[in-house]
């Protein structure tokens, strides 16, 4: 399988995951020194996620594609283009599985209304990237992206958020943050979920 943006907390976190399952994988970042982890089955190269050409070549010969990309209060668009891009690239290579985690697992939730505002323009373009997902009828995918941050209308306290969410063409599911990789590997990495073409003519 193949990881792109690999080079943060949560990237090696399911390179360690993929690993402890005997998968090789190729890790793909900005910076090849932020992946630390040395193993036989594991080839770090540069890369990123935001041109659907590059992607394509990077992704061939892959039977899997993960891609760790963390929508960003600043420029949230950028997340929604890497989304587009993987997608394309994907699709370019022959490759028909695909998992992005959206969802920004190491940031911590500030209880503070200015903390929720930034939030939002996330929230979106989680959405947003959803989308592009949804209008695929051929590709086996997955996206993971947070639960809803609403402030408690009678305190205003932000509580903080114990799962996020895992979509499929076969609906959604809970995934907790704490422990998440394993998780994710039994639900939607190996597990073969139907395509969206597979449920329409199954109904």
């Amino acid at each position: 399988m193949i990881l792109f943006g690999a080079g943060g907390r949560t990237g090696n976190d399911l390179i360690t995951e993929s690993l402890k399952r005997k998968h090789r994988v190729t890790a793909i970042v900005y910076d090849v020194s932020r992946v630390t982890i040395k193993h036989l089955d594991l080839t770090v190269k540069w890369g990123h996620m935001m041109n659907k050409e590059d992607i394509a070549s990077l992704v061939k010969g892959h039977h899997t594609v993960i891609g760790v990309n963390e929508p960003s209060p600043i420029n949230p668009n950028e997340h929604i283009k890497a989304v587009g891009s993987v997608i394309e690239g994907a699709k370019k290579a022959g490759i028909g599985k695909i998992l992005i985690i959206g969802h920004p697992v190491y940031r911590p939730i500030e209880n503070t209304m200015e903390f929720y505002d930034s939030w939002k323009s996330v929230a979106l373009a989680q959405r947003e990237a959803l989308k592009l997902f949804q209008r695929e009828s051929y590709l086996n995918w997955g996206y993971v992206y947070s639960s809803s941050l609403e402030p408690d209308k009678r305190t205003g306290r932000i509580d903080k958020q114990e799962n996020m969410i895992l979509a499929t063409p076969a609906g959604e599911t809970l995934v907790p943050i704490k422990n998440f990789a394993p998780v994710l590997f039994d639900t939607a990495i190996m597990r073969v979920v139907p395509t969206k073409m597979e449920l329409e003519l199954n109904i």
